[in-house]
């Protein structure tokens, strides 16, 4: 019969598998993040175990040297000698984290992590690991939705952490820093003790000693609790996320163009979401608030100076509200007496709308010849400008009115011009003149704002 030493073992490593198989059942190569503690080195076991009895898994251990304790370099050290007697790739670096966080005005706990998931990246990226996986477990999911609770956050914020976001792979979600404590024990697994994990000074650490003990005193699951609230913002956080996903976004002139939803909640996630991957920082509830108070056909809110997002018709723009980059290109239309010539080509692509010039046939030159060149038309690519008409004299402005154009595609959408009269704007007119003189404007990209 097995010891109870021995059928927990045996269950926590059968639990790691489950959780393998259940999350990440195609991915053969990872790059584990080991500190040296007491999670790291139970993660290493677990991942060589693993290892060992599917030979087509590939593990790397990158360890960050952060030099913020004398320690440090034993730490490092330690890791390395544990590679190296199991056959493990090993990857390190060193940084100075107080002069980071001085020069990037952080916290030396935001610092050290910048440096450290750099790090990881860079190694990854490298050696072509497909997942990075770190150790957090779920007593640092509690910590972390306690602190995101004391500053604020909202339902799809409170965890934090996700047992996986892009290419990061958190395995130990599951488990309870006891267990896998309780798991090191029964293998005899040797790791180092950070002192710092004590020093309450870290907001941290402050919450892990002193509100957390409290907290179990109500519910001595309380870890478990967390777990399940968090799991079920995951699953909500990842129908929203499918919700978003089907729904057309366009990249265009460095802006993220998109239609909005009609929900209000869908509305907040859309916007919050994308300026996140957009911008790279979130935006808080204030931000929001005005964007959501905004009651109009077409406005704009700023973020950040110049970012921020317009608003016109339905649609949106995220990116620059103030500056949109002019844009003027000529081309001209030879007519020689066996052939005809586009200069200096037939084709252009700007603000991801593809322009192709055609001839079909003689081109005629009824009218439309320039004075200065008789055998020659001159045509521009550029932006609208305020008063534009077009060659049947109607104001381009009123086009865009009636078939709803949002107000910052106006200034993006390229406009072909002849002798100063808009004769093509791709997917909204296209004047009758072309056909009259032989010449076709063939378009493609851009967006379908009238879906």
């Amino acid at each position: 019969m097995l010891s109870n030493t021995n059928k927990f073992e045996r269950e926590f490593y059968s639990k790691f598998i489950k959780v393998i198989d259940d999350y990440v059942p195609r991915i053969r190569s990872f790059l584990l993040a080991v500190s040296g503690g007491v999670d790291s080195i139970t993660m290493l076991d677990l991942f060589k175990r693993l290892r060992d009895e599917r030979k087509d898994i590939v593990i790397g251990v990158a360890t960050y040297n952060h030099k913020l304790r004398p320690e440090a370099d034993i730490e490092v050290e330690f890791v390395r000698q544990i590679c190296l007697a199991k056959d493990i790739p090993f990857y390190t670096s060193v940084g100075d984290v107080t002069e980071y966080a001085q020069a990037n005005k952080l916290s030396i706990e935001e610092a050290a992590r910048e440096l450290r998931y750099d790090f990881l990246e860079k190694i990854s990226t490298e050696n072509s690991y497909e997942l990075i996986v770190t150790a957090h477990n779920a007593n640092d999911l509690l910590e972390t939705m306690i602190l995101r609770l004391s500053k604020g956050t909202g339902p799809f914020g409170l965890t934090g952490l996700r047992l996986i976001s892009k290419n990061r792979f958190r395995p130990l979600l599951f488990f309870t820093r006891s267990e896998i404590e309780e798991y090191a024990q029964s293998k005899n697994l040797e790791f180092v003790v950070d002192a710092s994990n004590y020093d309450q000074h870290y907001e941290r650490n402050y919450i892990r000693h002193s509100i957390v003990p409290l907290l179990r005193k109500l519910n001595p699951q309380i870890e478990k609790s967390a777990l399940s609230l968090a799991r079920s913002t995951w699953e909500l956080d990842t129908f929203v996320d499918k919700l978003l996903a089907s729904k057309p976004r366009y990249y265009i002139a460095q802006r993220l163009i998109f239609r909005l939803e009609e929900d209000t909640l869908l509305r907040v996630e859309q916007i919050r979401r994308y300026a996140l991957e957009f911008f790279g920082k979130p935006i808080d509830r204030e931000k929001i608030e005005r964007f959501l108070k905004a009651n109009k056909k077409s406005y704009k809110v700023s973020f950040w100076g110049d970012l921020g997002v317009e608003v016109s018709h339905g649609w949106v723009m995220m990116g620059d509200i103030n500056k949109y980059e002019h844009f003027y290109y000529d081309f001209n239309i030879i007519i020689e007496e066996d052939r005809i010539n586009i200069y200096p080509q037939d084709h252009i692509k700007i603000n991801g709308y593809f322009i192709k010039f055609k001839v079909g046939g003689i081109i005629s030159k009824g009218g439309i010849i320039s004075k200065e060149c008789s055998n020659r038309i001159e045509l521009e690519i550029r932006n609208w400008i305020e008063g534009d008409r077009t060659h049947e004299g109607k104001k381009l402005k009123e086009i865009f009115n009636e078939k709803r154009v949002p107000t910052f595609l106006r200034r993006l959408i390229p406009l072909v011009v002849m002798d100063d009269k808009v004769v093509f704007v791709p997917k909204i007119y296209k004047s009758r003149v072309l056909d009259d003189i032989g010449l076709d404007i063939v378009s493609k990209g851009g967006i379908n704002f009238e879906s």
